[in-house]
């Protein structure tokens, strides 16, 4: 197979991303080409290099979380809040094409990295904040977790039992998070491309809140005619026969749609029920058998039939995965890419970087500057590869 260049050999990105909105963008641009330089300060690390640290020597490389949205980046460790520090990455910042960001508003505004500062030496740039309420309006500098962004978006009020309260996405998934990624990616390449062809760079302001709300669209349209708003539901869907979780003997759980009155008329023979009413039946039916029998079954009567499965469960079938998940040459998880390109196929290029692995030999190629000039700024603390203390 010919492997061809990748589409984004040449662009250059400064990646300020933390966690995973900001740093998974950067990384998706870096998994197609892009040399993306992590940007961090001993005084503030990405916080998911502290996910979880063991407390042993060098913890700050070793986060699972970090290098699992962190691959395939070259990284440099500047003192942000120096005046000769935020003057190196602005001058860093006059060779890069495209900046993400997603640091709570006004953050590097006054680091005098601002979407001005950076645009008056370099008009090309494509500035990417990512927020969760928006650079204007009323919320911009309300406080925000994942919790309250599920709430406010509009997601909560959907998730859960009729009845029931509100449920949010959680710690685990953070659904805020991972969905503006995936959009920031996408917007961010498009403004790259009218950048190169007027020559002016654009600030894309991509609030979470907003990203969620307009996924959830259908929803709103559906308040808006009916006055109602919406509820949980639970498992139930309007217009939907039957639709449930149901658990098998062994204790995993078994999802089944039976889109129509027919498709359950298919099973009465198999749970001894009308296809009125099969609830009862189908639940103590299924939980006489195994989950992959009670598949197997459902699937030879053409019904809508699959396993719940968990972490653990794909990781058993990697073919669930596809190209969502990687692993590194020392069988590291990574994620991965949610889609696929011919003759393009992903790869771990470079795990990783550790704390300022790579500030020597950007300073030096990008800015010109000499070993003694960067011993000198390593001697004033401008530059590190430890956390401060």
């Amino acid at each position: 197979m010919t492997v061809h260049p990748l589409p984004l050999e040449g662009v250059r990105v400064a990646d300020f991303g933390q966690l995973t909105a900001g740093a998974n963008a950067s990384a998706m641009l870096a998994d197609l080409g892009a040399d993306v330089i992590k940007i961090e300060s001993a005084r503030y690390l990405d916080l998911f290099r502290m996910w979880k640290p063991d407390g042993s020597e060098g913890w700050w490389n070793n986060s699972p979380h970090f290098h699992f949205t962190n691959r395939n980046k070259r990284g440099v460790s500047i003192d942000l809040k120096a005046p000769q520090g935020q003057a190196l990455v602005l001058d860093l910042l006059r060779h890069c094409d495209i900046l993400i960001e997603n640091f709570s508003r006004g953050v590097l505004d006054r680091l005098g990295l601002g979407y001005a500062a950076v645009s008056a030496v370099n008009p090309a740039i494509v500035y990417a904040s990512i927020t969760s309420q928006g650079e204007t309006g009323p919320y911009r500098s309300h406080r925000t977790y994942g919790s309250t962004l599920d709430a406010m978006s509009g997601i909560s009020a959907l998730m859960g039992y009729e009845g029931g309260r509100p449920e949010i996405s959680g710690g685990d998934l953070n659904y805020p998070d991972q969905v503006v990624s995936l959009l920031a990616t996408g917007i961010t390449m498009a403004a790259l491309r009218k950048a190169r062809e007027s020559g002016r760079g654009a600030h894309l302001d991509i609030a979470q809140r907003e990203v969620v709300s307009f996924l959830l669209g259908e929803e709103i349209l559906a308040a808006s005619d009916t006055g109602q708003a919406a509820a949980p539901r639970g498992n139930r869907e309007p217009g939907i026969h039957f639709q449930a979780c149901l658990r098998a003997r062994d204790t995993r759980w078994v999802a089944i749609t039976l889109a129509t009155p027919s498709d359950a008329a298919r099973l009465a023979d198999l749970i001894g029920a009308a296809p009125t009413d099969p609830t009862d039946a189908l639940a103590d039916w299924v939980g006489e058998q195994d989950a992959d029998a009670v598949v197997e079954a459902l699937s030879a009567r053409g019904v809508a039939v699959a396993v719940s499965n968990d972490g653990h469960a794909m990781l058993a079938d990697r073919r669930l995965l596809g190209g969502s998940i990687a692993w590194s040459e020392d069988g590291a998880l990574l994620k991965g890419m949610p889609y696929r390109i011919a003759n393009q196929p992903f790869a771990v290029r470079q795990p990783a970087p550790d704390l300022g692995e790579h500030t020597d030999d950007i300073l030096s190629t990008l800015l010109g500057l000499s070993r003694d000039e960067i011993a000198q700024l390593e001697a004033d603390g401008i530059l590190s590869t430890a956390p401060a203390a």
